[in-house]
């Protein structure tokens, strides 16, 4: 909790506490020298005060989020009757009112209050604990970060995912880039539309599609994180441009979900390219028809061989997103009237992504030849690259809970289910297969989402709670591999166990990643 919202949830339980039971009446009445109706006189205002300006400062300062909102309502709750009270205690010594004697229902009063006071003030603090408002790692390179986003439509390409024939292929991509540091631009918080992909991962999570519009109230915070980028500004000028990264989400996620990263990178000396795609991007996508669409839906009846097929469809459908996309920028960078005119280095492109996202990157390697390295994170080698390979450099940075199930199902071992089972075999084809060299690596005490912004979220649920330091490492190891494999630098991190601050392990055997 934030220390404001520590404050609030503070006041409220004192002056809860000071309202229903009017403690402490012995010491106060006896430092005061009054009556206990005018020390009540004094001191229902006095409370009101402390307790409206410790609200409103917060306010201002700190700004509301939803989870704050049963401590807003005991506060507005107690005002009221802190006003109430006050008005009394001034009417009965006006008029010499005498006081109705009812202990029982004064007894079952304070109870009731007391109660319902201290519950909302306990769901506010647990909530403001399992759901912090985080600080993002500053980026590390020397530039400043500007942002801006684009919406494109394919007309060469029918969307395969509706039934509508006249249906064409929509992507919208955010643009992550380095300016100077003077730039004088609009400070960027997080995306609203990561709210709406971390309820749907959330949701996912616990099993419960109703859930998620109470999930992306809870997230609503996210406006408060600083991205440490701006909206806007001049794109840096350097011979030759920028090499370009393009990043693809998960199933269920969507191009904001990695925010940090992709703002690290452009602090480096990157162009920094994250898709959303329709249908399979947890984040709402609009359409030029004004709709807004996400994941589509599920279907509990699909089979095994279904389900991989679907899978590898939408990973053929991604890689050719990042090469429209590609197409457009292209055209940005020779076009002497756009902002991005020769800013892109297009001889050093890279592609990477998250699960799914991480097999469409691959999938993009081996379609397209302008793609000359690329970064699976997590993700299970779908599409014709399980057979094929790719024959560019490429990195598999795996969770140690997926390069657990590897190893268990390469053994045998009786727990382990199919899709355990498939995921093996696609890892050793993949790296059998391939032309370009392969690095697989895994970063100590990390699961599926320790890669996303994801843990940041959730650390205590998601059993992450050192997400700062994992991030850290992922930073260094993905700028590693892409300073080796687009710039040409020689690897610090590359084939090497290291700590950076993780422990970042390379797998013995890239045909064969399990350990030992």
């Amino acid at each position: 909790m934030r220390t404001l919202e520590i404050a609030v949830v503070a006041v409220d339980a004192v002056v809860l506490l000071l309202t229903v039971f009017r403690v402490p009446p012995r010491w106060w009445q006896a430092a005061s020298g009054m009556s206990s109706m005018r020390r009540w006189l004094r001191a229902e205002p006095v409370l009101l005060a402390v307790l409206l300006l410790t609200l409103l400062v917060h306010l201002v300062v700190e700004q509301h989020r939803f989870v704050m909102i049963p401590a807003y309502a005991v506060t507005v709750i107690l005002a009221c009757a802190l006003l109430m009270c006050w008005f009394r205690q001034v009417r009965r010594a006006a008029v010499d009112i005498p006081r109705r004697k009812r202990p029982a229902l004064r007894v079952l009063g304070r109870i009731t209050a007391i109660t319902a006071g201290v519950l909302a003030l306990a769901v506010s603090s647990a909530a403001g604990v399992l759901l912090p408002v985080f600080d993002l790692p500053s980026p590390s390179g020397p530039y400043a970060v500007g942002y801006t986003e684009e919406h494109l439509t394919d007309s060469s390409r029918q969307e395969w995912t509706t039934p509508d024939e006249n249906d064409l292929r929509e992507v919208e991509f955010s643009i992550w880039y380095p300016t100077e540091a003077t730039t004088q631009g609009r400070p960027l918080a997080l995306d609203r539309r990561l709210a709406k992909s971390a309820a749907l991962s959330a949701s996912d999570l616990t099993g419960s599609s109703r859930a998620r519009s109470a999930l992306e109230n809870l997230f609503d915070y996210f406006r408060l994180i600083d991205t440490h980028a701006v909206r806007g500004g001049e794109v840096v000028q350097v011979p030759g441009g920028f090499p370009v990264i393009f990043y693809s989400p998960g199933a269920g996620s969507g191009r904001f979900d990695n925010t940090s990263l992709m703002v690290d990178l452009a602090s480096q000396g990157y162009v920094v390219v994250a898709v959303d795609h329709p249908y399979t991007s947890g984040a709402p996508v609009s359409l030029s028809s004004g709709r807004q669409v996400d994941r589509g839906p599920r279907d509990p009846s699909a089979t095994e061989a279904n389900w991989l097929d679907r899978a590898s469809r939408s990973v053929s459908t991604n890689s050719a997103d990042l090469s429209f996309i590609l197409d457009h920028l292209t055209a940005l960078n020779a076009d002497p009237g756009n902002p991005f005119h020769h800013r892109f280095n297009l001889d050093s492109v890279g592609a990477m992504g998250f699960s799914l996202g991480g097999a469409s990157a691959e999938q993009a390697l081996a379609d397209d030849p302008r793609f000359d390295a690329g970064i699976n994170v997590d993700g299970t080698h779908f599409g014709t690259v399980r057979d094929t390979g790719v024959p560019t450099p490429s990195l598999n940075i795996l969770s140690t809970d997926h390069v657990a199930d590897i190893s268990k199902a390469r053994k045998g071992e009786q727990d382990q289910d199919e899709d355990s089972i498939e995921d093996a075999r696609f890892q050793e084809q993949f790296h059998d297969r391939s032309t370009g060299p392969t690095w697989a690596a895994t970063i100590e005490d990390t699961n599926h989402f320790s890669h996303d912004l994801f843990s940041f979220v959730v650390p205590a649920l998601n059993g992450n709670t050192v997400q700062p330091q994992t991030e850290e490492t992922i930073r260094a190891l993905v700028s590693d591999f892409f300073n080796h494999t687009l710039r040409g630098q020689e690897p610090r991190l590359l084939g090497h166990d290291s700590a950076v601050p993780r422990k970042v392990r390379f797998l013995p055997d890239p045909a064969r990643p399990d350990i030992q």
